[in-house]
């Protein structure tokens, strides 16, 4: 195969390139520097802890650090009744005050074995999960503020 000859530019080229290869290839000596782990994801985080505190979540609407405080509570509550059977009202209404005083009211809980449900929850306030034989429901409703009605008042006449 016969080769041509090379073009002043097509040297310039080639020079150019070569020394941005020398730019880019490492030294020689490098120091050893561990790989970048990328930290795991909130759902894996999550998961993670679900499965070491024996919880299995059905649904939710609810962001990861709420449903966390769910599962870690309720976890409390059912290890802090082991030597007794878990009353279901009991940890219905330490859950519910637990969510009442950190979230804000209008908080709702559901404990037992079986139970059916057809709720309205606010945006982001709802969780379904299990725990052992128990399942736990707890959901949050929009609170609005009463807003007194000026009617007129009027005198009924009851002596008719």
């Amino acid at each position: 195969m016969e080769r041509r000859p090379e073009s002043e530019h097509g040297k310039r080229l080639r020079r150019l390139s070569s020394s941005r290869e020398a730019m880019r290839r490492p030294p020689t000596l490098m120091l050893s520097v561990p790989p970048i782990v990328k930290a795991p994801s909130d759902d894996a985080r999550l998961a993670a802890i679900a499965v070491g505190l024996n919880v299995r979540l059905r649904s939710a609407d609810m962001p990861g650090p709420m449903q966390e405080r769910a599962f870690r509570c309720t976890r409390a509550l059912l290890d802090a009744s082991l030597h007794k059977r878990p009353n279901p009202s009991q940890i219905a209404m330490s859950l519910k005050k637990e969510f009442d005083s950190v979230y804000g009211p209008a908080w709702h809980c559901i404990v037992g074995k079986s139970f059916g449900s057809f709720v309205t929850h606010s945006s982001g306030g709802f969780v379904y999960f299990s725990v052992d034989k128990l399942c736990f429901l707890i959901f949050k409703t929009e609170v609005r503020p009463l807003i007194k009605l000026s009617l007129p008042f009027t005198k009924l006449n009851v002596n008719n």
